[in-house]
């Protein structure tokens, strides 16, 4: 279904929904014109949505309740009855507005906007705390760079307790864009029947979209509306990137790779897609407003090209900090407009940047750091797709599907590639890669789905 964002706020002048005004409420919903409408409702009457994922098991919702304490929930009508002792206010096609059992009042900071989590449907209690500034600075930025105007018509293809799902959301409903509603899949045919009959201008994925698209065939697809294809939420290989880029500029298709963390409430840069073949691979340029520098281990700033270090950004976007419970609501801002990003970056001679690796993915092996998307990146031009984990002096492989002999011949490798004792390394067989809803692997998940060691 496909719904004009000016149709979407009055809603809100519902008594019931003013009633939540300057209250947290959680907000558990779908793309979908009911869950959607009640999540913008709640922006426009200055409530303070925590979003949560429709797939969250009972056990970990009612945790959440009891960290948090939400005055009110905002749900689909079929899990009601999860919010314990409460009181339905409203429903409307599909969703509930309901009020909890206790009315429990405590503080709540006048900048607080939104809770987003930086986990997905995991379940944790830890959740970024975003402001109005944030969230408008960033769907003004967005907006900006991407040229959205009122013309625009993007399909969901992503959560909207996902802060990438979000952004497109916040920043095509800012341009006044019309947007295309939907819970299907790649894979089913009435997403492409969908797509083409709303004329949809755009869409946005991560890497597993990508790579589903490529097994689908995509550069066969005739989807003459189709403008813009935008990618983020996690590395993507370089080889894909540029597969990509190439197809899209051969369909007169913009395509933009980005890169952003829910800390900066989504977006912190972009690679125009002139740039989108010659720098595959690259993050870019900071997004209007933003700026980027590197830091090395001691904190001082690094100068001139291509070294690595730390990468910091400054910005409007850049979120108050987290919260893990109803206590922290109460708390300002942290981190005064700058995030560490804990991504270790180089920035080449014409001012754009390179993810080269995280700071927690450095293993220390007998004294030398390892960079672990370094050894995936050789294992994958071996023929390996692999994720790597482990400790210091322990080197941990993870192949799915992976059989005895493919388990050896990575062993061999690593031993003759890092210099280092066969005793080091482990690789292990796994029937999938554990990933969150926005496709990133969930690496902490690794080592519980392990069969015994390949080698």
């Amino acid at each position: 279904m496909s719904i004009p964002t000016s149709r979407l706020l009055d809603f809100s002048e519902r008594p019931a929904f003013q009633d939540t005004r300057r209250r947290l409420v959680f907000c558990m919903c779908e793309n979908e014109p009911g869950g959607l409408l009640g999540y913008l409702s709640l922006l426009k009457v200055d409530a303070v949505p925590l979003m949560l994922g429709t797939g969250l098991p009972t056990a970990q919702f009612q945790n959440l309740v009891s960290a948090y304490r939400p005055a009110f929930a905002w749900l689909p009508d079929n899990r009601v009855a999860e919010f314990s002792g409460g009181h339905v206010r409203l429903s409307h096609m599909g969703y509930s507005l309901v009020s909890a059992e206790r009315d429990e009042v405590y503080a709540i900071d006048d900048s607080l906007a939104l809770l987003l989590s930086t986990s997905g449907s995991t379940g944790t209690p830890k959740f970024v705390r975003l402001s109005h500034e944030n969230i408008l600075a960033n769907a003004e930025a967005i907006g900006k760079y991407l040229g959205l105007t009122a013309d625009e018509r993007p399909i969901t293809t992503l959560p909207p307790s996902y802060s990438y799902g979000l952004s497109i959301i916040h920043s095509h409903f800012l341009a006044g864009a019309t947007i295309a509603l939907t819970n299907k899949t790649f894979f089913d045919r009435g997403f492409w029947d969908f797509l083409k009959s709303s004329k949809v201008t755009s869409f946005g994925g991560v890497p597993y979209h990508y790579e589903m698209l490529k097994k689908l065939r995509f550069a066969s697809m005739d989807l003459p509306s189709l403008r813009s294809l935008t990618q983020a939420g996690a590395r993507m290989e370089p080889e894909l990137t540029r597969e990509f880029a190439e197809l899209c500029k051969n369909k007169g298709i913009r395509y933009f790779s980005m890169y952003g963390q829910t800390e900066a409430t989504a977006r912190m840069s972009y690679l125009s897609p002139d740039k989108a073949i010659e720098k595959a691979g690259s993050i870019g340029r900071p997004i209007p407003g933003g700026a980027f520098w590197l830091e090395d281990e001691h904190g001082r700033e690094i100068e001139g090209s291509d070294r690595a270090g730390e990468l910091l950004y400054r910005g409007r976007n850049v979120s108050m900090g987290y919260a893990e419970g109803y206590q922290d609501l109460a708390l300002g801002d942290e981190r005064g407009g700058v995030l560490r990003t804990g991504d270790v970056a180089r920035r080449d001679t014409d001012g754009d940047y390179y993810i080269v690796g995280r700071l927690k993915r450095f293993l220390k092996m007998f004294g030398h750091r390892i960079n672990l998307q370094d050894v995936e990146a050789q294992l994958l031009a071996a023929g390996h797709a692999v994720v790597c984990g482990g400790q210091d002096d322990q080197l941990e492989v993870y192949l799915p599907q992976g059989s005895t002999e493919a388990g050896k011949l990575i062993k061999t490798k690593l031993v003759s590639d890092l210099k280092i004792s066969p005793k080091a390394i482990r690789v292990y067989a796994v029937a999938e890669l554990p990933r969150s809803d926005a496709g990133k692997v969930q690496y902490n998940k690794l080592k519980s789905l392990a069969g015994d060691a390949l080698a």
